[in-house]
Parts: structure tokens; C-alpha cells; sequence
């Protein structure tokens, strides 16, 4: 039986479901509209966050599965806590729209998903982050 894709998207993933994901991003519409594909993920959503120090603060606190952390909130660049959350083995996937090569070399590798993106491709980018 045909299933409209919209239906399939809507449907948890068994490897995203209970996921804790850190959303951090500093545009509250694109926060709540991360936050809502992501519960249609299955996931657990830490956050939204949309300063630098918070992420620190969940990290610290959380149990987290993964991160999206957007490269630039509220004029502060989240390069300063990548090397802590590395540290803590926790999958990152940058959400930004710039060049990756305006990042500092040693995160230019990270998973990187460029703004805007659809439910498809989050979707898809989360299932790897965690897999």
C-alpha cells in the first residue's frame, strides 16, 4: 500500500527514538521548528539553547546522545565548548550556512548540515550523528 512520504517523515526511527539531542540555535522559529522534527523523530529534546555557556551547562548536566549546535549564537561562536563536548564523546553535527573552511581546521571535519535544510535531511543527519 502507497504511503505519502510526509507519513513515513512523521513516523518515529527506531535508531532516533528516546535520542537526547542538544538543540542549540539562537532563531526561535528555527528552534521550534528543529525541536518539533525531532520529537516526530522519536527523540528527546535538550534545550532548544541559544547561548554559548548553556550548552556547557547541559553538557555538564544532561545525558545527551548528540548535539545540533548552530556555529554563531547571539555573535559568540560555539568553537570555545567543542573541545569539552568532544572530550565527553557526545556526536556534534554543526548547523550554519557558512563555508566550512571559515571554521577553526580542527573542527572543519565535523558533521555538518548547511542551513536550511528539510525534515529529510535532519532526519537522515541525526541517524548517522547517533548510528
Amino acid at each position: 500500500m502507497y504511503q505519502p512520504v510526509s507519513e513515513l517523515l512523521a513516523q518515529p526511527m527506531p535508531i532516533l527514538a528516546n535520542r537526547r539531542i542538544l538543540v542549540a540555535e539562537d532563531e526561535a522559529l528555527i528552534a521550534i521548528g528543529i525541536e518539533t522534527m525531532l520529537l516526530g523523530f522519536g527523540c528527546e529534546v535538550v534545550g532548544p539553547v541559544s547561548e554559548v555557556r548553556e550548552i556547557l551547562q547541559a553538557v555538564e548536566t544532561e545525558r545527551l546522545d548528540g548535539a545540533l549546535l548552530d556555529v554563531n549564537l547571539r555573535g559568540r561562536q560555539v568553537f570555545e565548548v567543542l573541545p569539552e563536548i568532544l572530550r565527553r564523546n557526545i556526536p556534534v553535527m554543526l548547523t550554519s550556512g557558512d563555508d566550512a573552511t571559515l571554521f577553526p581546521p580542527a573542527f572543519r571535519k565535523l558533521p555538518r548540515i548547511p542551513k536550511p535544510f528539510d525534515e529529510a535531511t535532519l532526519r537522515r543527519m541525526c541517524a548517522i550523528m547517533v548510528a
